[in-house]
């Protein structure tokens, strides 16, 4: 089964989770095809409440411990901070200046058993920042190939996740397509070509229009959706079925 097939399996396997419990299986289901062993999603704060996120499998003593207790010291927290498409863990210092408890803090998660990580920000407006991670065993290479399906996978579970938090850990039963906010013909012609890599002056030559107009259309759907960035954009209008996987990740 291709990258686009997995995820588009994955799509209704997260639109239609009963609860918190059947998604966290999901997504480590999920987390072990592309390559990885463990996962973790949530909001970035160290309380923990009915209306905050925290999901993962991590080995339990480092969930418990370190992960409530040294949030502030995680680095991939900070470097969510500088990013808005997800970033392989060696990368982190691109992004950011790695203090000593940072590296220390890496070094802790090396020795329980966390090797390579890929981070996904989760960035809303007028919402606790957050983030999914996927990671794999320490000495384990993740191919590059399995980093934009592990894009959407991320951005996929964190939604359903918050989705379960609001109904209060249970599954509505409604079909997605019915709470989707309408986006016209034009601005779902500018998502593909933008869902595909094009800028958005390609976009406009492609469409006939000019690029600013292309901007325009785009602005106005995330608008519509209430996010933050492009990526967010076309992960909820792949959640809500309003674009097809095959649009967006090669076949």
């Amino acid at each position: 089964m291709g990258e686009s097939q997995k995820i588009q399996v994955f799509i209704g396997q997260v639109n239609t989770a009963g609860d918190l419990d059947e998604l966290g299986r999901i997504v480590d289901d999920m987390a072990r095809q592309l390559g990885f062993e463990y996962f973790a999603l949530g909001h970035h704060a160290k309380i923990f409440s009915d209306k905050l996120l925290h999901l993962s499998n991590y080995p339990t003593a480092w969930a418990e411990h370190f992960v409530t207790r040294y949030l502030s010291d995680d680095p991939a927290i900070a470097a969510c901070q500088n990013a808005i498409v997800g970033f392989l863990w060696s990368d982190i210092h691109r992004l950011i200046a790695l203090t000593e408890r940072q590296k220390w803090f890496l070094a802790e998660s090396r020795r329980a058993g966390l090797g390579e990580g890929f981070t996904v920000p989760i960035h809303l407006p007028g919402e606790c920042a957050g983030s999914c991670n996927f990671v794999a065993v320490p000495g384990k290479n993740i191919p590059s190939s399995t980093l934009p399906a592990a894009q959407y996978a991320g951005c996929l579970a964190f939604e359903a996740a918050r989705r379960l938090v609001r109904t209060g850990n249970k599954h509505e039963g409604a079909d997605p397509k019915q709470s989707a906010p309408h986006l016209s013909s034009r601005q779902l012609d500018c998502l593909v070509l933008a869902a595909q890599g094009k800028s958005d002056t390609d976009t406009g030559q492609l469409l006939g229009i000019s690029g600013q107009t292309v901007h325009q259309h785009i602005e106005a759907a995330k608008r519509r959706y209430g996010v933050a960035t492009r990526a967010q954009l076309i992960v909820h209008a792949l959640f809500h079925s309003q674009l097809a996987f095959e649009d967006v990740l090669p076949h």
